[in-house]
């Protein structure tokens, strides 16, 4: 559930077609979805865009993951290795340091993503947060705060008495969270048509999958690694949003 704060950047023209030649080069060697792109898009099969809270694209420059304090670097670091390699896969770049960040502003440093270990960030049981930023200059992804409820460790039967699946779950609840950091957003519909789009209400691809942005319960049981964004829905809506980057400065 990100919440847009203003950030703003200032790049020359000559960093700004260095930065464009690097990403193109990765986009064409393995994202054929921004590839075809002509126009920028904001949905699509099973993701949608956080175009709500002011994010239009991903940048091409790396993001960084930083730790609010040394706890959260402990618990939390090595969720972030698995869908940082994905991500690289398509020419996002995400480096999961050891950096300890203790800023406690709205918006930190550009492309620095703080990840905190928090009992009820929200204030409800079992929720954790994503407060995400935007550039100003371009829509794209800034960064910001990932708030994990320290509840899916500390209850070692959180969400099943199977240890597997909640390693499995926990996994898929962070990089749900880094979705939203980079600018995705819930893309749940009203399959029922019943009028009202209820939580886990998202398509699904033949194996009974749903993106990982709907919910990160997507399947039952779950992916057997967790953590990775579904080939068929987040990843072609994650292509579309770098390739955004590029089609809103023409």
């Amino acid at each position: 559930m990100p919440t847009p704060k203003p950030a703003r950047t200032s790049r020359t023209l000559a960093a700004l077609i260095a930065a464009s030649l690097t990403a193109l080069a990765l986009l064409l060697a393995g994202a054929t979805d921004a590839r075809a792109a002509t126009t920028p898009g904001y949905k699509g099969t099973g993701w949608k865009a956080d175009t709500a809270n002011g994010i239009y694209s991903i940048s091409p420059d790396p993001y960084t993951v930083v730790f609010a304090n040394t706890t959260a670097r402990s618990k939390l670091s090595k969720y972030f290795t698995g869908p940082s390699a994905q991500l690289a896969g398509i020419g996002i770049r995400v480096a999961v340091s050891t950096t300890i960040d203790t800023s406690t502003t709205a918006c930190p440093a550009r492309h620095r993503i703080i990840v905190h270990y928090t009992y009820r960030p929200m204030g409800t049981k079992g929720m954790s947060q994503a407060r995400s930023c935007y550039s100003t200059a371009d829509g794209s992804a800034w960064g910001g705060h990932i708030l994990m409820d320290s509840e899916y460790w500390t209850s070692s039967t959180w969400f099943s008495a199977n240890a597997t699946t909640n390693e499995a779950r926990r996994k898929d609840a962070v990089s749900h969270e880094l979705g939203h950091i980079l600018g995705l957003a819930h893309p749940n519909v009203d399959l029922d048509k019943d009028g009202i789009v209820e939580n886990g209400e998202c398509v699904r691809n033949a194996s009974g999958l749903r993106p990982l942005m709907c919910s990160p319960n997507r399947s039952n049981p779950p992916v057997a690694e967790g953590g990775k964004f579904t080939r068929e829905f987040d990843i072609p809506g994650l292509r579309q949003m770098l390739a955004n980057y590029y089609l809103r400065q023409t």
